[in-house]
């Protein structure tokens, strides 16, 4: 059986088409899919590396901002407490530093007790409060040992009453001083 022209031209069109669909289904389009994989992987690679950079950046901001604060705490650390300590030991601390200051300013001590302590902001607050009898003047010097101590204390309660009704230059003293202790940093 002898081809026309026309049936070889079909036949080469046929099969050219059916080459052309063979190299699209079983080489094109796997290539095109892998070529989509890839660019969706490299999409992802990008995203992940511009958040890596962003929050390796953001670290050394932090890490900056910590030794800054660093430093600054240890330019006070000599005004705390102390650093890390317990509460009950810096309270002793802060109890003996105000009865030598009560001492010298010559006022009687009634009673001294170290209250609970609490968190603000980075330090611990160690409150101890003091009752005391003597003269306005002696309680003005005691104060004036307070504030220019050289550790950061704060006066947070201060309560006056004459001693005795008859005698008012003796005044009965309530005072609840608070030290300072920097709490550990990570």
């Amino acid at each position: 059986m002898k081809l026309t022209t026309r049936d070889r031209k079909i036949l080469i069109i046929g099969g050219a088409a059916l080459g052309l669909f063979a190299l699209f289904r079983f080489a094109m389009m796997p290539l095109l899919a892998y070529s989509q994989e890839l660019s969706d992987k490299s999409e992802d690679l990008r995203f992940r590396y511009e958040k890596s950079v962003k929050a390796i950046s953001e670290r050394a901001a932090v890490d900056y901002e910590f030794n800054e604060l660093k430093k600054i705490g240890a330019s006070l650390d000599p005004r705390l407490i102390g650093h890390d300590a317990n509460p009950n030991v810096a309270g002793a601390k802060l109890q003996q530093t105000l009865d030598d200051f009560l001492q010298q300013s010559k006022l009687k001590t009634r009673s001294k007790k170290i209250l609970k302590s609490e968190d603000r902001g980075g330090f611990l607050c160690v409150p101890v409060e003091l009752s005391a009898t003597g003269s306005l003047s002696e309680l003005k010097d005691f104060l004036s040992k307070v504030m220019n101590d050289r550790m950061l204390l704060q006066v947070t309660k201060l309560e006056l009453r004459p001693e005795n009704q008859r005698d008012p230059q003796n005044v009965f003293i309530e005072i609840v001083i608070v030290g300072f202790v920097l709490k550990g940093l990570p």
